[in-house]
């Protein structure tokens, strides 16, 4: 069996390629559900998939060359489209592009030196155009 070392991720936003700076993205679905217990009697709720949801957290390397470029991906409310390659752009690998709404962008500089970077958080604003998690792949 192959194993994936995790170095071919393929990552933009509105069609600016950030994978360069990548240093981790999650991509969290989930699920919510509804009640749809009934009848006389019942002892236990019973429950049925509701409406799907996703959330992204993205935390890129801050470079001071092109942050200005970068810093205006990510303002508070804006809606972004993600696109998304855990292994690259390769045809048949997993592939997820999906409109978000920009929730958090906080930027950290410390003291300790370690890397200035951005975690952005993000979600979900529509369904995902190509969805990584039932099927979706690179062309």
């Amino acid at each position: 069996m192959a194993e994936y070392n995790g170095n071919d991720v393929y990552l933009d936003i509105d069609g600016t390629a950030i994978h360069s700076y990548f240093i981790n993205v999650t991509l969290s679905p989930s699920v919510a559900t509804v009640d749809v217990t009934r009848g006389a009697g019942a002892t236990h709720i019973a429950r049925a998939a509701g409406l799907k949801d996703t959330s992204a957290s993205i935390q890129i390397g801050y470079d001071d060359s092109n942050a200005s470029t970068i810093m205006t991906l990510f303002g508070m409310g804006k809606a972004v489209t993600l696109t998304y390659g855990p292994e690259g752009t390769t045809t048949g690998k997993p592939k997820h592009v999906q409109s978000f709404i920009v929730t958090g962008a906080p930027h950290t500089v410390s003291v300790t030196k370690d890397a200035v970077v951005w975690d952005i958080s993000l979600e979900a604003a529509a369904a995902p155009t190509t969805d990584m998690y039932a099927g979706g792949v690179w062309p």
